[in-house]
């Protein structure tokens, strides 16, 4: 009956969540093109995972070959790894509990209803707002992997076998290939399983077995990126990330080498003009946004360094980043007045505790890990999520151990019902961010189809735009990543007039739209020249002249097209 209730609360959510692409999710799209085109020199991408798209492309096929399909496709892939996630998460739980409690599942009708409504309040409480299904990635299959890694810790601290010890390893590789941060938590697994080990025969074997077991993986997919890029690589995500946030280097792939000292780069996005800014980065990448899809082509000559200064700034930044997520997570507070209302004693808890220190030490060093670089909800889901279930089983134990008969306050029913209040506060207190508003979607009934995004790009392929063709485009850094329009229809954006990371930057704007049509059409012309077909605007000021620009219907998008290229360049690869 829970699991029907997530189901349905995660197919809610992954309906009615975002109703457009991401630039993550345009990213890991592309590389689904990529693999089925057989180009897998671009699918191997050092920024980006390998495993969900890889996963997308065995998917895909299964359903119609249009937007629509496609859009359904992943979704209903999104919805298929939440259901697993919570299999993993109550695995985890069940063996929590078999262990604590000597072979019984659950010692008492009142502790197990409690475990079973306190696993499923803090899995919604924290997959479904921290992350969620109408997110286009690879996080809530890092947190399905995480889960079961933390389950394997918990078994092999009670009775480890080779089959535990090579499946732990092998959950790690995968780890490895689905999202980069797979590759430092399987050194800190492994540690945490070498503790657990350590009273046991033969715990170095097993150790062996486990980092062997990760390499059948990691090896492979290493060889594979290395060859992709050209040089030996690991993946680049952290290192990137680490020089966007800690060194704050200019992030968003158009970096010209500025601040001085921070290196030169070596195959920049060129910047043809100032005022406005125009680059044009018509680079060997036939995808959506190139400079976004393999930053690491267009930050090469970055020069790598540590800051002390910077690193303790970012760490502050980060731990307040993370006290704002967990302060809307109500399920946390519902927790603790368990806690209070049950009052363990401190032998039950000390009981609980000492079995689930590895899940603790495992989701502190991973959240560590964040929290040096750059912190997000879904980033550190995974771990919160394990360590709430230290609080829940303390509860529960404390009631299985026999104590007194609680008061009223105390009973598992009235517990139960305080936690699944506290559910669904959470959930109502997530509902709505930036990028998603699952309420205000579903009472308009806004879906993808009728999104602004959607419409425009129906609309350039019904007048006469093919898979394929160049484009450029007239926007904020962050809105040109997140083109779902130029995604749907296989166009490439060459070039850029902004490129600023801040929507409220509007000087560049500013200046083209107040410029006359003639200016207009001579700083379009360096799109042009580059093959491009017709830029895109995604917004016009009411007073601005717009001649030879045309209203994308239904939207705020405004078109503009040349007649066919200046230059003719060579027919680049297309993904269809």
């Amino acid at each position: 009956m829970l699991f029907l209730a997530a189901l349905a609360l995660g197919a809610f959510e992954g309906v009615y969540g975002r109703v457009r692409y991401s630039g993550d999710a345009i990213n890991y799209l592309n590389i689904v093109r990529a693999i089925h085109a057989g180009e897998w020199k671009l699918a191997f991408n050092s920024y980006w995972g390998l495993g969900y798209p890889l996963l997308l492309s065995i998917v895909t096929p299964l359903f119609p070959s249009s937007p629509a399909g496609e859009w359904i496709a992943v979704h209903v892939l999104n919805l298929a790894i939440f259901a697993a996630t919570f299999v993993a998460f109550y695995w985890l739980a069940l063996t929590i509990a078999r262990v604590l409690f000597h072979g019984e599942v659950i010692a008492d009708a009142g502790s197990e209803r409690l475990t079973l409504v306190g696993v499923f309040c803090i899995l919604l409480s924290i997959e479904l707002t921290m992350d969620n299904v109408s997110r286009v990635g690879p996080d809530m299959l890092v947190s399905c992997l995480v889960f079961a890694v933390g389950a394997l810790l918990i078994r092999l601290k009670d009775a480890p076998s080779y089959g535990a010890t090579v499946a732990l390893g092998a959950l790690l590789g995968i780890g490895y290939v689905v999202k980069a941060i797979f590759l430092p938590l399987t050194l800190v697994v492994a540690c945490v399983a070498l503790l657990v080990l350590w009273n046991k025969r033969p715990r170095f074997r097993y150790l062996a077995l486990v980092l062997a077991s990760a390499a059948v993986f990691a090896i492979p997919y290493i060889a594979a990126l290395s060859w992709a890029a050209g040089h030996k690589t690991y993946g680049d995500a952290g290192p990137l990330n680490y020089a966007w946030n800690v060194n704050k280097l200019e992030p968003g792939g158009l970096w010209q080498g500025q601040p001085p000292g921070y290196g030169t780069p070596v195959h920049p996005a060129k910047l043809v003009l100032i005022s406005p800014h125009i680059y044009i980065f018509d680079g060997p990448f036939p995808v959506t946004f190139g400079p976004f899809f393999n930053p690491p082509y267009y930050y090469e000559g970055y020069r790598h360094f540590f800051n002390l200064k910077a690193q303790v700034h970012e760490l502050g930044g980060n731990i307040f980043r993370l006290i704002k997520f967990l302060a809307l997570q109500f399920i946390i507070y519902a927790l603790a007045l368990c806690w209070f209302l049950r009052r363990p004693k401190a032998s039950s808890g000390l009981k609980a505790a000492a079995l689930l220190w590895p899940l603790l030490l495992v989701s502190a060093a991973g959240t560590a890990m964040y929290l040096l670089v750059y912190v997000e909800a879904r980033y550190i889901a995974s771990f919160l999520a394990m360590i709430l279930l230290i609080p829940l089983f303390i509860s529960v134990s404390q009631r299985a151990a026999a104590e007194p008969k609680p008061s009223f306050l105390g009973t598992s029913t009235v517990l139960c019902c305080l936690l699944l209040v506290a559910c669904g506060g959470t959930l109502i207190a997530w509902q709505k961010d930036s990028d998603r508003d699952v309420l205000g979607h579903g009472l308009h009934d806004q879906l993808f189809y009728n999104d602004d995004q959607w419409k425009a790009g129906i609309y350039l392929r019904q007048t006469g735009l093919h898979p394929g063709d160049e484009v450029a485009i007239v926007a904020n850094l962050v809105s040109a990543t997140r083109s779902t329009w130029a995604y749907m229809d296989d166009l490439q954006i060459v070039g850029i007039l902004g490129g600023s990371l801040l929507e409220t930057q509007t000087t560049d704007f500013d200046i083209f739209w107040h410029s006359s049509p003639e200016v207009q059409r001579q700083l379009l012309e360096t799109f042009h020249s580059t093959g491009a077909r017709a830029v895109l605007a995604m917004s016009k000021p009411a007073d601005a002249q717009a001649e030879g620009w045309e209203p994308v219907p239904g939207t705020g998008y405004w078109v503009y097209r040349f007649s066919r290229p200046t230059v003719h360049t060579e027919v680049k690869f297309s993904l269809h």
